[in-house]
This record gives C-alpha cells, sequence and structure tokens, in this order.
C-alpha cells in the first residue's frame, strides 16, 4: 500500500521531484498542537490555527495528505508564498495533494506559512473523523528546504469555539482561527503560538466533534484534554512552553454548571500545570464575557495558598472586555452575543498583551 501510494505521489508530482516527510527538522510546526510521527514520518491535527513555516529554493512546493476519513468536506487550509496573499483548499483535496506554489523563481529564496483555518464539528477526537495529516512535501529535485526564523518563545493557549474563531465573519463556513484574539496576542509576546480550542468545551464540559473536557483527575484522554492532541496521541511537554494561556470558563457557565465543580476543575489544571512544566508562566484568563468569573478566582486565589507562584497570574479584563459578549444576541461587537468579530477579537488580543506583558521578565521587555 505505501509502496502504491508513492508511486502515485510521483506520478502527480512528476519525477523530478524530491519528497520529503512532514516531519523533516527543518519544517517547522507548532510545537504542542500537531502529533508528528516518528516512524513514518506525517504530521497530524485537527486544531485550527496549527500552522507550519518553512524556507526552499526552487520553482514549486507541494504537499501530500492522509485519505480522508470521512467523504465530507471538513476543513480549510490556507498558505502564503513569500508573505503574499492567502491561498484557500478545503478538504479533502482532488488526489490529496495540493500544488502550494509553482512558476517561481529559482534564484531566490522562497517562505511558506501553511495554517488549518477553520474545522468541521465532526468527530475530532476519537474517528473516524477530522484527520488533517500530512505525510511529506515536495520541491523540485535541485532544491532544498531551509530552517525559518522564528519567534524567541513558545505558548500554547487554551480556548473554545472564540479562540477558534467561529463567528469572526459572522456565520460557521467562514470561521477562522487566524482572526483572533490569539494570533493578535502572540506577536507581543514573540511567541509561537500552538492554539488549542474546541467549541463548547469548559474546565467540566466536553466539546464539539466529541472532544472531552479540558480537565479531569484522572488524566485519560476520553475524560481530560488538556494532555491530549486526540484519544490517540498525547501532548509532549517534553519541553515545556514559555507561556500557558488559559480562558476557559464560557461554556460551563453557559450551561449553568455548579460554580464549585468549575472551581475544582480550574484549581486542578493549575496545579497540575505546574507539575509538569514548573518553570512555565501561567495566565489564568477571566472569559470575555466574564462566565464563571467568581469560580476561577476562587481556583486562583485557593491554588495560592498552596504554592504561593509568583509564575501563575490572574487576568481579569472586566468590562473592557466582556462589552457586548456576556448574553445570547446579536451586539455591535459580537454576530450573537458570545463570539466577537474578527475586529474584536484582535482587540481582546491587544487588551490581554496590555495586561500580560507587565508581568514578564524585565529582560523582555527590554528588547
Amino acid at each position: 500500500m505505501l509502496k502504491f501510494a508513492l508511486g502515485a505521489l510521483i506520478l502527480l508530482v512528476g519525477v523530478n521531484a524530491l519528497i520529503i516527510p512532514a516531519n523533516d527538522t527543518r519544517i517547522y510546526h507548532t510545537e504542542y498542537n500537531w502529533y508528528a510521527d516518528k516512524t513514518f514520518g506525517f504530521i497530524e491535527t485537527a486544531n485550527p490555527g496549527a500552522y507550519i513555516k518553512v524556507n526552499f529554493t526552487g520553482a514549486s512546493i507541494g504537499i501530500a495528505l492522509a485519505p480522508p476519513l470521512l467523504n465530507i468536506t471538513y476543513a480549510t487550509l490556507t498558505w502564503s508564498i513569500d508573505e503574499g496573499p492567502e491561498q484557500n483548499e478545503k478538504l479533502p483535496a482532488p488526489e490529496n495533494f495540493i500544488q502550494l506554489a509553482s512558476n517561481l523563481n529559482k534564484t531566490t529564496q522562497h517562505s511558506l506559512y501553511l495554517f488549518v483555518k477553520n474545522a468541521e464539528h465532526e468527530d475530532r477526537w476519537y474517528g473516524p473523523g477530522i484527520r488533517i495529516r500530512i505525510l511529506n512535501f515536495t520541491i523540485d529535485d535541485d532544491a532544498t528546504l531551509i530552517a525559518p526564523k522564528l519567534a524567541s518563545k513558545r505558548m500554547i493557549a487554551y480556548w473554545d469555539s472564540i479562540g477558534e474563531g467561529i463567528g469572526v465573519y459572522g456565520d460557521l463556513p467562514s470561521s477562522d482561527a487566524h482572526a483572533t484574539w490569539a494570533f493578535a496576542l502572540a506577536p507581543a509576546l514573540d511567541a509561537e503560538l500552538s492554539l488549542v480550542a474546541w467549541g463548547a468545551q469548559g474546565y467540566t464540559v466536553g466539546g464539539t466533534g466529541n472532544t472531552p473536557p479540558l480537565w479531569n483527575s484522572n488524566g485519560e484522554a476520553n475524560s481530560s484534554a488538556w494532555k491530549w492532541i486526540s484519544s490517540k496521541y498525547p501532548r509532549s511537554f517534553e519541553v515545556c512552553p514559555d507561556y500557558f494561556i488559559n480562558g476557559h470558563g464560557t461554556n460551563d457557565g453557559l450551561k449553568k454548571i455548579n460554580p464549585d465543580l468549575v472551581s475544582a476543575a480550574a484549581l486542578g489544571w493549575l496545579k497540575e500545570v505546574r507539575q509538569t512544566c514548573p518553570t512555565s508562566k501561567v495566565f489564568l484568563i477571566v472569559p470575555f464575557g466574564r462566565f464563571m468569573e467568581d469560580a476561577i478566582i476562587k481556583a486562583y486565589q485557593s491554588y495560592q495558598e498552596i504554592q504561593h507562584d509568583h509564575s501563575t497570574v490572574l487576568i481579569q479584563l472586566g468590562e473592557r472586555g466582556s462589552k457586548g459578549l456576556t448574553e445570547w444576541g446579536a451586539t455591535f461587537e459580537a454576530v450573537d452575543g458570545i463570539h466577537p468579530w474578527a475586529w474584536k477579537s484582535c482587540q481582546l488580543g491587544a487588551l490581554l498583551a496590555a495586561e500580560i506583558v507587565p508581568h514578564l521578565a524585565p529582560t523582555f521587555l527590554s528588547l
């Protein structure tokens, strides 16, 4: 089967092409929302906002994807070549191959930035369902890949449909994780962003696509999502991110979960994150609409009584962040009163940056 697939790919891209596994070390993929397979060389994600950066020489570049698990439109990939206008392809792609660029200038170095723009709400956790699996990259046979220049820090952000970019342009089909607060915040922190956002998820409630709640004391993949990419793949914290960002609580509030349960889950998450990554900065965010605010404050205060942890910080935007985002019903800020428009989401990212940056090391502020 592997030989047949490789042969079909060669026929598709031509014999004068280099085929390079997607997990090649010169290809940067955001560390905490892609699974990189060491045996077969593929990378896989189900998270909108997951992205790839790589530089290359030659006139062309393309990607081969694994066949879809379901015969439906399930995601949109978006990319830019040499910082040019974005291009899009809905998945599944014809022949499971996308020619990202061709007829480029062979004498210059080029850049590729590729990200998952959105994904449908089919099963994204257990399968069959959403599986954005990139098998390999193809470039000209006399070309090469070059590692890109990266930001100095790494951050992982846990959120819900607001993080996914649901509603940023007014409807579900035009959802765009790239037009959200998270991608506005990341440059302010000089960080590469691993966005882990599942619609409808909360501390205690599961999300769309069969995703489990963010945290549960048993830590298993079917009930505690924060340390798992999917039910199959654990999230590696062998190298910890510089920053954890967590803004859950909206869906716990909308579903009227007992605040004590939410507080206990938020406290459990804080303790487990600190045990897993002892030196990371952790920013616990009260959701933009101020859902479960008292429960989250209680969790933070309880945690600090135990830990006295100066590297874990509570961020409250108050009325600056909640205007127009507190209940269902269209507002100026949100198509439905919950999910902010793209311009509002980016403003919220700027507000978060203004609150977070003063808590970072003076050496960072002097850069």
